[in-house]
């Protein structure tokens, strides 16, 4: 049995690798914006960070009628179309009632409606009534635990909005005095209709991209997908059969050579 060790080992490390990864999905909205060049430059980017880390993603254009299937949900529409209706509200809730991680994207003021519906659903999952603050600090204080693994401190946003409190979340960035922020987190235990999910938001699409204030802005977008995944549980991704047939094989390979 000695010599099946490193053999059963390296089976181990697969099958721990493919029970770690995520289905991902990222509602973009990509035929509902005129921002066309904003949109594609932020679903590639989050796109390839997400599989870097072993993530498997799905891109659609608006919310999938069921939700079950996957461990992370992130809508990164930013535009007033993309505002969530009752329907739209009900179907997340649901979603974080049973431990799915949901990131929404939001705006400045002149992307008021889908503003005002994360407003309305933060609200409606017991994170707080808050409210708008449509003159915002664009240098904002990165916060723990947003500023790791990789390193930030400070984030520059393009045009942003912000929250004028936290509710019963924390803070992502924010003005050095805590007054107002464009980036909110409620983790697992913080929404009170809620309980088992956990959902983040920042009010600027930008930093996003992977174009603007870097590295900062890619920093933070990595410590944001840490931080989602870490909250919620993978859904295990069956292992292909072609990995089997390889891990099969290699045991069997060990006994003949053992027999012989």
């Amino acid at each position: 049995m000695k010599a099946l060790k490193p053999v059963v080992c390296a089976i181990g490390l697969v099958f721990s690798s493919l029970a770690s990864a995520g289905p991902i999905l990222i509602i973009n909205g990509a035929d509902q914006t005129t921002e066309v060049g904003t949109t594609s430059a932020v679903t590639a980017n989050l796109t390839s960070l997400h599989e870097a880390v072993g993530n498997t993603v799905t891109v659609s254009n608006t919310i999938l009628g069921d939700l079950s299937g996957f461990s992370q949900v992130w809508d990164v529409r930013f535009f007033n179309a993309a505002a969530l209706d009752a329907g739209s509200q009900t179907t997340y809730q649901n979603y974080l009632s049973n431990g799915g991680g949901l990131f929404l994207m939001g705006e400045n003021s002149s992307f008021m409606a889908r503003n005002n519906s994360i407003l309305s659903l933060i609200d409606m999952l017991g994170g707080g009534s808050l409210g708008f603050q449509g003159s915002c600090q664009s240098n904002q204080t990165v916060y723990a635990p947003f500023n790791e693994p990789n390193v930030v401190t400070q984030v520059n946003y393009s045009a942003a909005g912000c929250f004028d409190g936290t509710g019963t979340g924390q803070w992502i960035t924010s003005r050095a005095d805590g007054a107002q922020g464009s980036g909110l987190a409620f983790g697992v235990g913080s929404l009170t209709n809620a309980m088992a999910g956990s959902l983040t938001t920042i009010l600027d699409v930008n930093f996003m991209m992977n174009q603007n204030d870097l590295p900062n802005s890619q920093e933070l977008t990595k410590n944001l997908i840490s931080f989602v995944g870490d909250q919620t549980e993978p859904t295990p991704v069956p292992a292909p059969a072609s990995f089997l047939l390889l891990a099969a094989g290699l045991i069997g390979l060990r006994f003949s050579r053992k027999s012989a």
